[in-house]
């Protein structure tokens, strides 16, 4: 379901830029953390619906899924995701499907600890991004 949206906001917010500068869009580039694990073929079918009658109408979607480095705040610890992938898993074991982190990646921090000291005071970029836009 968070597929359908996160496509909407990507359509109708590309669409608007590509109105304000008179452009037909061939390919939107979307970044995405691993930890919101999306459903790509999902985003995918949700796109290709919804830019119909707009000027994304031709365009293809592309997905680049990367895995964030974290900073602890507290020790100034960096990791990578595969420090931390076991709470994660343990929060989709815990909350099935519709975990949290799936719907807003920037809630990390409530639910993981840095491996080193344990302090939820971590940072990582975690945005969902239109990337690149491709014009014709």
């Amino acid at each position: 379901m968070h597929e359908w949206s996160l496509a909407l906001s990507v359509v109708q917010t590309v669409d608007r830029w590509a109105r304000e500068h008179n452009a037909e869009v061939k390919r939107v580039v979307l970044s995405v953390p691993v930890v919101s694990q999306l459903d790509l073929s999902i985003l995918r079918e949700a796109f290709d619906m919804l830019k119909m009658d707009s000027r994304l109408e031709k365009a293809t979607l592309d997905v680049k899924v990367r895995s964030p480095r974290y900073r602890c705040r507290a020790c100034g610890y960096v990791f990578g995701h595969e420090e931390v992938s076991s709470q994660i898993e343990a929060l989709v074991g815990k909350y099935g499907e519709e975990y949290p982190l799936h719907l807003v990646p920037e809630l990390l921090p409530a639910f993981v600890k840095c491996p080193r000291c344990g302090s939820h005071d971590i940072e990582a970029d975690l945005a969902i991004q239109v990337e690149e836009i491709e014009t014709i």
